[in-house]
């Protein structure tokens, strides 16, 4: 069972990129987004930024598709990473409708623990565009709207692309 989630409220986001800085230099020890657990789509001309993050699915496609057994689900629902075991295979990358797990250059899977319950991300939003709480209504509407936007094909950036895409298109029709 799921206790705290981590929620995106999309008309918060700023596009700063300060929780993809903080989540390289948490995770990787450099300041460098393209390595973080979180990403933004930013679309400057039309003002809108879409954090993409890992939603910790219950049915995690990454996990299935891992054929090593190397992704699993903690006590409280996140989809963590045996690294040691991790083969590099990248099925879970495939997977994953979120573009969120990703493959490092040594060939092993990573994506989004929470920081153990603790997620830097989430402390250095200043608009308070990532909520780390209980799913309370108005989040778990917000996340199944956001969850919607699956996407079976690209690669991990195309995937995550789609996604801010949709929801600015859903943001114009409302």
């Amino acid at each position: 069972m799921m206790g705290k989630m981590l929620f995106v409220i999309t008309d918060l986001c700023t596009g700063c990129n300060r929780c993809t800085l903080v989540c390289s230099a948490v995770k990787e020890g450099l300041f460098v987004p393209s390595k973080a657990r979180i990403h933004v789509n930013n679309f400057p001309l039309a003002g809108f930024s879409a954090p993409s993050i890992c939603f910790q699915c219950s049915k995690a496609d990454c996990l299935n598709a891992c054929p090593v057994e190397a992704i699993y689900k903690s006590d409280d629902g996140v989809v963590l990473i045996r690294e040691g075991e991790c083969t590099g295979c990248g099925e879970c990358v495939d997977a994953c409708p979120y573009g969120m797990i990703e493959l490092s250059e040594n060939d092993i899977a990573y994506k989004c623990d929470y920081c153990g319950g603790d997620p830097a991300c989430v402390k250095v939003c200043y608009p308070h565009a990532l909520v780390f709480g209980e799913p309370e209504r108005e989040f778990r509407k917000q996340r199944g709207l956001q969850m919607r936007e699956r996407s079976d094909i690209g690669r991990p950036g195309e995937k995550r692309n789609n996604l801010g895409t949709n929801l600015l298109e859903k943001r114009r029709n409302t």
